[in-house]
């Protein structure tokens, strides 16, 4: 088998605990992540970067994994 492994880095502010999500949010960014649909995403690890001017920031770092040799139809995405 022919894997790829990358990383991806994302930034997230949140600005209202009450109206946040933060699994269902993950979850989104790695279905976003997602260039074909056997492609593997998961999340690696979330770096709480404090809090400012009331929002607080985060970096998600996501591992993505491909199979070249497999990798599935084309995933239509509307973040990207």
């Amino acid at each position: 088998m022919n894997f790829k492994k990358s990383q991806s880095y994302i930034d997230l502010t949140i600005r209202n605990w009450d109206n946040t999500e933060f699994g269902s949010t993950l979850r989104e960014m790695c279905e976003a992540a997602r260039e074909y649909e056997n492609d593997h995403v998961e999340v690696h690890q979330v770096v709480n970067l404090g809090k400012r001017k009331g929002e607080w920031h985060y970096l998600i770092i996501l591992n993505i994994s491909q199979d070249l040799d497999n990798l599935g139809a084309l995933v239509e995405s509307n973040y990207r």
